[in-house]
């Protein structure tokens, strides 16, 4: 019989996985705040980097991917198995593609809640896929904005235990946001709105409408946004956007949620947000 010794202090002990950029930037919240956290990294890609056998490159590419949060990382769970409070998983991929590595964080972590990026799919859904449904929680984190939000969406699948929901209540506030409880829908509140918003802006952009300059400018000055939806967008990530805006139209069937085809091609060119140099803005 397994004794799974998870702490019972109140001092929540937080696993991470999911997308490096996305990690680094959640790592840096939790880590301010003095939150206890480990990094496991995605099995896929363990997979993928040992199987080319050179462990000296695998070192240097996870060193690369994590930057400052790099000694954080585990890869064998036995030795702390049950003690994680809190599973969070910030993928922003199909949620099957990730499956393998949330089934083992919460197999070894079985009390522990699971908290998920539900940016393309409902947090039911991945509980479905992940065999987590009793424990998960949506969240919408993407990068530059879960810094800089103080107020964030959160959604329990349909059959999510209430003592999860207020676990994860109680790490969110610790984190300094205040909680909002909305519906399990993709995307949740925030972003499923700012996405639509982005999307309206880039078709302004596409049909000549105005320059990019001047739709941030008159979001800003129009109704006092704290920044223009087109560099609003350069920071979350073109692809990102697009990510969410296809989770809305699969879900829904409907065309108000389709992708603006100059998002598209952007990517297709490369032009993904300030992180690559370029997108509705050019970076040095």
């Amino acid at each position: 019989m397994n004794v799974y010794d998870i702490n019972d202090t109140g001092a929540p002990n937080v696993l991470l996985t999911g997308e490096a950029d996305f990690l680094q930037e959640f790592a840096g919240i939790l880590s301010r705040k003095g939150v206890a956290f480990s990094i496991l990294p995605a099995l896929d890609l363990l997979d993928e980097l040992e199987s080319e056998n050179d462990y000296d490159g695998v070192g240097k590419h996870l060193s690369e991917e994590y930057g400052p949060y790099a000694e954080r990382l585990v890869f064998d769970l036995h030795p702390e198995e049950g003690t994680f409070t809190h599973i969070i998983d910030l993928s922003v991929t199909s949620p099957t593609e990730h499956r393998l590595t949330i089934d083992y964080a919460a197999t070894f972590n079985p009390k522990a809640t699971v908290i998920v990026n539900v940016l393309c799919a409902t947090a039911t859904e991945i509980g479905m896929i992940t065999e987590t449904g009793n424990r998960v929680i949506g969240v919408a984190l993407v990068p530059s904005v879960m810094s800089t939000m103080t107020t964030i969406d959160m959604a329990a699948g349909l059959n999510t235990e209430p003592r999860h929901v207020e676990s994860a209540k109680g790490l969110l506030r610790q984190l300094g946001y205040a909680v909002e409880v909305v519906q399990d829908r993709v995307g949740l509140v925030q972003m499923r709105v700012l996405a639509m918003l982005i999307n309206e802006a880039a078709f302004a952009v596409m049909e000549g409408l105005a320059t990019p300059e001047d739709i941030d400018k008159a979001m800003m000055l129009g109704v006092n946004y704290p920044k223009g939806l087109l560099a609003w967008a350069d920071e979350i990530g073109i692809a990102i956007v697009t990510l969410i805006l296809d989770g809305l139209r699969r879900e829904y069937e409907q065309e108000r949620y389709r992708p603006c085809v100059l998002l598209k091609q952007m990517m297709r060119a490369g032009w993904t947000g300030k992180a690559a140099g370029r997108g509705f803005y050019t970076y040095r």
